[in-house]
This record gives C-alpha cells, structure tokens and sequence, in this order.
C-alpha cells in the first residue's frame, strides 16, 4: 500500500508541483483581494455601509477570478472554450443590461474621480439642489425647490455638472436701467460706492459698473460685483438692494418703460404725445 503510494507520488509529482503553485496562486490573489479592497472602505464621498460592503466584495470577487484563471491554466487546464463561453455570455448580458451596466460603471467613476459629495450645492443640466447620496446606480439632489430629484449616474456623467461648492466666490451680474437725463457718471460712481460699502460684496475682484446698452427708456448700465459663494443668494440681493437705495437717495431715476405714439388728426397731420405706459 505504501509502495504503491510512493510509486504513485513519484510518477505524479510534477501534477502535485503544478497544483501546489495553482493552491500558492489562488491563496495569493485572495490575500491581494483583501489588501487591495480596504482603500474602498475609506472613499472621500458619504456611501451607506452595504454599498461599500458589494464594493469591496466586488473588488475581492475580481481578484480571486483572475487568481483561479491563472490557476487552472497552471495546472493545464485549456482555457480556450471556457473564455469563449464566457466572453459569449458576457456578451449577451451586456446587451440586456446595457443602460444597468452604463449606471453602475458611471457610478463607480463618479465615486473613484470626487467629482461629487454629499452636501455639495450642484447644478446638473437645468436643474440645481444640493447633493443628498451618490450611490452606485444614480445621485439623489434635493432642490432648491425642495422636491428630491434621482438622477441616474449615466445622465450625471454625459451633462454639464456645475459644483458651487468647490468655488470660493461667485459672480453676480445685473442690468440696471437709469433715466437719458441722468448724469451717467454720477450713476457709475454712486453704484460703485454701495457696492463698496456693502459687507457682503468683495472688494477683491473688485466690482464693475460700465454702459451697456440703450434702451426704449433708459440707458442700461451693466453692474458685476462678487460674493461669497456659500451666502450668495443673501450677497446678491442685498448687493442689488443697496444699488436701489443708492440711487433713490441720489435723486437718479430708474425710469419705467415708456412709448412716444404720435396721433394724426384729420388731414392737418397734427400730432400729440402720449402718456407713459
């Protein structure tokens, strides 16, 4: 019996070779599996416990394949057919799961590349809110408007994503309207010192105030001041409601719309203007 053994291990010690470096392998990928999946569990963005726990055992999952691929080609496996088999249900399950897959692989980039986190005040698209949960298949923002809008991560990653939270300040740009008879260099420079009075409004970069355009009735006057982004919604009007006072304090009018119509008279061609509208 013993012989027999003895003799059976010496005709078989180069399989008993191979399958020890194939056991060695497979030990070693899953112990890579484990050291490689720990930086998940410490991701910058807020996740909820489980969906860290598929992550990381999604990343062990990879690891320990490729180890039994490695494996069993060591031991003479021929994996010629099982890679075709493979690749051909992959292949058709990819096909199924297209949008499901084009979520999970977006929401995986989303979470590796930052560019969202909880709490941010995003704009995605047309719509703007703060930033409730970045998960793995979509981004749940709460909006200004107060409703949760659930976005899936494909969507997320193919639009224009503004994050206000990553700037420091933020520009306000407003059009201010002053009467043909007002002194347009008096109405610069009183707009410029309530802008520079303001506390909200930062003196760096400092605020602009130039001609714009002419309108029906009124010379519009282009105004650009920065504010903190985290108070801008507060910055800005109170930046806005600053210039009003300025100018009624000055006496400049902000003039309402008017229309010139001339009315014709029989065959005199007298005429007569109108009122303001």
């Amino acid at each position: 019996m013993l012989e027999e053994l003895g003799r059976w291990v010496s005709e078989n010690a180069h399989l008993l070779y191979r399958y020890l470096i194939a056991l060695a392998v497979v030990a070693a990928f899953y112990y890579v599996s484990r050291v490689a999946s720990r930086p998940i569990s410490r991701l910058s963005v807020a996740l909820k416990p489980e969906v860290v726990h598929n992550l990381e055992r999604f990343a062990r999952a990879a690891f320990v394949f490729v180890g039994v691929l490695i494996a069993l080609s060591i031991i003479g496996i021929d994996l010629g057919g099982l890679l075709i088999a493979a690749g051909f249900t992959g292949l058709v399950i990819g096909l199924a799961a297209q949008q499901t897959l084009g979520n999970l692989f977006s929401g995986l980039a989303l979470l590796l590349e930052g560019r969202l986190k909880v709490g941010d005040s995003v704009r995605i698209g047309s719509d703007g809110g703060v930033v409730e949960s970045v998960g793995l298949m979509s981004t749940t923002v709460r909006l200004w408007s107060g409703e949760v809008l659930t976005v899936p991560n494909s969507s997320v990653m193919s639009s224009p994503v503004y994050n206000f939270s990553r700037s420091v300040a933020r520009r306000v740009e407003a059009t201010v309207g002053v009467s043909y008879r007002s002194d347009l260099e008096e109405a610069i420079k009183v707009i410029r010192e309530a802008l520079w009075n303001n506390e909200l409004v930062l003196a760096e970069p400092e605020p602009m105030v130039f001609v714009d355009s002419f309108g029906e009735s009124s010379v519009n006057l282009r105004v650009m001041f920065w504010v903190p982004s985290q108070a801008f919604l507060a910055a800005r009007s109170s930046g806005l409601s600053s210039i009003k006072r300025a100018l009624d304090s000055a006496g400049i009018e902000i003039p309402l719309p008017q229309r010139v119509v001339w009315l014709r008279e029989g065959s005199s061609g007298g005429a007569g203007l109108a009122d303001q509208k």
